[in-house]
């Protein structure tokens, strides 16, 4: 106890040089931290946008018909296949639905458009559905209704209570046409999928392409903390993959992980800049410790006091220090966090059009998590502890006699 109060007294026989290593340490966390909650939150909110209220966690279609998605590699449902993938763990819902493409039209406009078939008792267990409503009403059990993304909306200058009309190819070569009254406008998030996405009831899709009991995804959204990949295993183990075919996100999506990949990389190599910026500042720090009182480590060695209490109060100097600096850079940091995490950031127009032009939200909400700040405030901490050896290393080849003449 004793040596930590004279590490504390240490400290401060040079406040503003404390001063500037504290500031600057907290200022690395900051930084650190909220470069990479905002950027665990941007790829967060593509995953959910993208992946959560898309295509799924995982999905099961017919064999042949992620390569050539036509009605007819669709597959039958059965009871059996129900129960044998509902048994698996960390499966949380199992979602029917069916999908193809169709020609919209609405007096003189016509557009190409996705056309899906879900329940919409189903899909809200995933999605927050009644957040994404703009007009109208969602698909209520019976209803006929059909539900436009807002880019289809605008595309047909169509509100609530406008007819559509949909022609296509129904199930084993059928013709499909149907005319649709709008039911309502959702905004999906995404504005890829916004521009092309209408919706109908799963049994009224099915009624147009003649496809009773036909479905083209079965979509897994799991359990929060289930394991992604031992599920895929045990689905693949599980099902006949002669007549099925079970796929992750990433095989679905291979250039959503791409881009996730390649930014995080970026931000690490930013946050690895940060940290040799902290590092040197620290080590400059102890540095000046050392070397500033190497005459007066002499004269305490010389009347007796040991080495290693001395090398200790260095090290609970560089500590002390550290931790102060790491304490104050996430007081500051966890507000900012959960504001920005409630609050997202708009981007600007000109970033905005990039984001789009990719597909994705042009908001950045940040991850408001714990472990992130402690995370960077552990690594941080390590690296005080490594800087903390050339003191050791400096005390214990300290001739005392020579560090008396230093003077």
């Amino acid at each position: 106890m004793m040596l930590i109060k004279l590490a504390w007294r240490n400290l401060w026989r040079n406040r503003k040089r404390s001063i500037i290593t504290l500031t600057s340490i907290a200022i690395a966390v900051l930084l650190a931290v909220s470069m990479r909650s905002m950027q665990l939150g941007m790829y967060d909110n593509m995953i959910k946008n993208v992946v959560g209220s898309y295509v799924g966690y995982i999905q099961i279609h017919g064999r042949g018909y992620w390569e050539e998605q036509t009605l007819d590699n669709a597959l039958q449902i059965t009871p059996q296949l129900r129960d044998k993938v509902q048994s698996i763990p960390g499966v949380k819902h199992l979602i029917e639905r069916i999908g193809t493409f169709s020609l919209g039209s609405r007096g003189d406009e016509t557009k190409g458009v996705m056309v899906s078939g879900i329940r919409m008792e189903d899909e809200r267990q995933m999605v927050d559905w009644d957040a994404r409503l703009l007009k109208g009403e969602l698909l209520p059990p019976g209803s006929e209704d059909i539900l436009l993304a807002k880019g289809v909306a605008r595309f047909f200058r169509a509100d609530v209570g406008d007819t559509i009309v949909l022609i296509g190819q129904g199930y084993h070569g059928m013709s499909a046409a149907g005319k649709f009254r709008v039911g309502g406008i959702v905004d999906m998030k995404n504005p890829k999928i916004n521009s092309v996405s209408v919706f109908l009831s799963l049994p009224v899709a099915q009624d147009y392409l003649s496809a009773k009991n036909v479905v083209t995804h079965l979509v897994i959204d799991k359990a929060e903390n289930a394991d992604e990949k031992q599920m895929l295993n045990r689905l693949t183990t599980a099902l006949d993959t002669s007549k099925y075919e079970v796929m992750g996100w990433r095989e679905m999506l291979p250039e959503l992980e791409q881009t996730i990949l390649a930014d995080s990389v970026g931000g690490l190599l930013m946050v690895f800049i940060l940290y040799m910026i902290i590092t040197f500042g620290i080590f400059g720090t102890v540095l000046m410790m050392t070397q500033e009182r190497i005459f007066e480590l002499g004269i305490m060695m010389a009347i007796g006091m040991k080495r290693l209490k001395l090398i200790l109060t260095l090290i609970y100097e560089t500590i002390i220090l550290t931790i102060l600096g790491l304490l104050i850079g996430i007081a500051l940091v966890l507000p900012i966090m959960y504001y920005y995490h409630v609050h997202p950031l708009q981007l600007g127009l000109d970033q905005a059009e990039v984001m789009e032009k990719f597909g994705f939200e042009a908001t950045v909400p940040f991850l408001f998590n714990l472990q992130l700040p402690l995370t960077h405030a552990l690594i941080i901490f390590i690296i005080s502890l490594v800087i903390a050896l050339y003191p050791v290393i400096r005390i214990w080849r300290l001739n005392p006699l020579e560090a008396m003449r230093s003077k």
